[in-house]
């Protein structure tokens, strides 16, 4: 959250900017773009009594009635918005994939053509958003950033996500609801399953066994967390408009994908259930847009359906760089598709996925299928008109429509693109040794406050792969691999929420970095500790 006095010095480089633009000389304007998401949205959270300054800022917005995630976890639906393509074309099923690296993407191009394209928070350094054009510049508020691109007026394209609308739902106490009263009087049971979604980052298909009565609490807490964002987009939006930002930039507003609230009987989506699932409160999602004022696109409702794929080709439009229409602009009905792992970021084998959920929409009706081992063992039908809450499975019913959306289904399976996480050539030399930290240690959050900063031994310009597993196995743990190029790696400041919000549960993380493609060459293993 942003500071009053802050905000002050933030609004002076604003009227600074702005007396500044009439003399800066230059043709064509070259449009920024700022891409905000925000963490874990239902389309069914964001109404005026929740979100009343995202409401009154819509009004200048085009609003999109029926946009669709096309994936239930974050990173297929952030490289989605980034790049264009789906679940299905990029590759994205778990920790450790990258997207393909046989073709510019949009944002390498933005980078070429001049634009400082941009991502401001440490966890866009995992393996998934790597190779997309994306400059890591670590700080924890886009503000700051923003004023210095103002004065500066080199075109941007910033992406920021909003992170504390995930699990935990843990608003700040202004915002924090009275959610014991929605629970039944006297229920220490349910008071402790509320103290899960209230502290946990993930809870796993089965930990937490939930009540049909636990619901009412469960939204308000989570709606809390969108009313506190609300706070946040009205001192954004402030600021937006006092900089003179919403002269020449295009603001996008969405999420990356929903949340279940126990229509399944879970709370979360694939990466915090373990078990993904793809019906509406997953991928349904709000989605405005801010155009400059002389792009003469009057403000109004689009009730056609969109998808992720859709943004960044119709940003590329807007920009000037691709001669085609926006899609976001084009009403034609088309099929919308969609895939997960049944696990997300959490699978057990990231390199050996087995589980899926695929969908698809045509017109009234959607399709669901689970896969294992690429076999479809359940499937369902829904017709959203008569059934928006997918409760009654028509398979059986209509087996020539049920048909009609598996053929497609099954080729776009089989054709989803795999990463097969090639090595490429081995790495020459002895195996590192860690610089910093040179050994274990605890770390409490006053200990970061220069930021996250990992160094080792070996070839500045050698190749290498750090491995981590964070948490003490079970239900909070997780493992990955990034690649690096060098020899530090820095993470850059991380907030304290995130910090209290995403580190501590998982209580430790244990790292070890190697050669590339040498099963012979790694460090020892060292653990950081997260104290409270």
């Amino acid at each position: 959250m942003f500071r009053r006095w802050f905000f002050a010095s933030l609004f002076g480089l604003a009227a600074l900017a702005t007396a500044t633009t009439a003399w800066w000389p230059g043709a064509a304007p070259r449009r920024n773009v700022i891409l905000l998401t925000v963490e874990s949205t239902r389309f069914d959270m964001v109404r005026p009594e929740i979100a009343p300054h995202v409401f009154e800022a819509a009004k200048q917005a085009l609003r999109f009635q029926q946009h669709r995630a096309i994936s239930a976890w974050t990173a297929p639906n952030a490289v989605a918005l980034l790049t264009g393509l789906d679940a299905y074309e990029q590759g994205i099923h778990a920790a450790g994939d990258t997207v393909p690296r046989d073709r510019e993407l949009p944002l390498q191009a933005l980078s070429r053509l001049g634009w400082r394209v941009t991502g401001l928070q440490a966890f866009m350094h995992i393996e998934q958003f790597q190779h997309l054009g994306l400059l890591l510049e670590p700080t924890t508020a886009p503000l700051p950033w923003l004023a210095e691109r103002v004065l500066d007026r080199q075109p941007f394209f910033l992406w920021y996500h909003y992170l504390e609308t995930h699990l935990p739902y843990a608003p700040s106490p202004a915002f924090e609801p009275d959610w014991r009263k929605l629970l039944p009087p006297g229920d220490a049971a349910a008071v402790a399953r509320l103290r899960a979604v209230n502290t946990q980052p993930a809870i796993p298909a089965g930990s937490v066994d939930f009540q049909p009565s636990d619901r009412a609490a469960i939204v308000a807490l989570h709606e809390a967390t969108w009313h506190e964002f609300d706070a946040w987009f009205a001192a954004f939006w402030q600021f937006f408009q006092a900089s003179g930002l919403a002269q020449d930039t295009i603001l996008v507003l969405t999420a990356d994908h929903g949340e279940e609230h126990l229509e399944r009987g879970l709370v979360g989506h694939a990466s915090t259930t373990h078990r993904g699932q793809l019906h509406e409160e997953i991928v349904r999602l709000p989605l405005f847009v801010w155009l400059p004022p002389d792009m003469a696109q009057p403000p109004r409702d689009l009730a056609y359906v969109t998808d992720h794929r859709g943004v960044m080709p119709s940003l590329m439009a807007w920009l000037g760089l691709d001669a085609r229409p926006p899609p976001l602009l084009d009403a034609t009905p088309k099929p919308w598709r969609a895939l997960t792992s049944e696990a997300g970021f959490a699978e057990p084998d990231p390199a050996d996925v087995q589980a899926f959920v695929a969908a698809r929409m045509e017109g009234e009706w959607k399709r669901i299928e689970r896969r294992v081992a690429g076999d479809v063992i359940a499937a369902e039908l829904f017709h959203l008109p008569s059934d928006p809450g997918e409760i009654r499975n028509r398979l059986a019913d209509e087996p020539e429509i049920a048909a009609r959306l598996a053929a497609p289904m099954q080729h776009d399976f089989e054709a989803r693109r795999i990463d097969l996480r090639k090595a490429g050539e081995a790495s020459a030399g002895p195996a590192p040794r860690w610089r910093q930290p040179a050994s274990s240690r605890a770390l409490r959050y006053a200990d970061l406050a220069d930021g996250v900063k990992l160094a080792w031994s070996g070839d500045p310009a050698g190749r290498y792969v750090l491995e981590y597993e964070a948490g003490e196995g079970g239900a909070l743990s997780l493992k990955g691999r990034l690649d690096v190029e060098g020899l530090e790696k820095d993470f850059g400041r991380i907030d304290e929420t995130y910090w209290r919000n995403y580190v501590l549960p998982y209580g430790r993380v244990r790292l070890r970095i190697g050669l590339a493609g040498r099963a012979d060459a790694w460090s020892e293993w060292i653990e950081v500790r997260a104290l409270p």
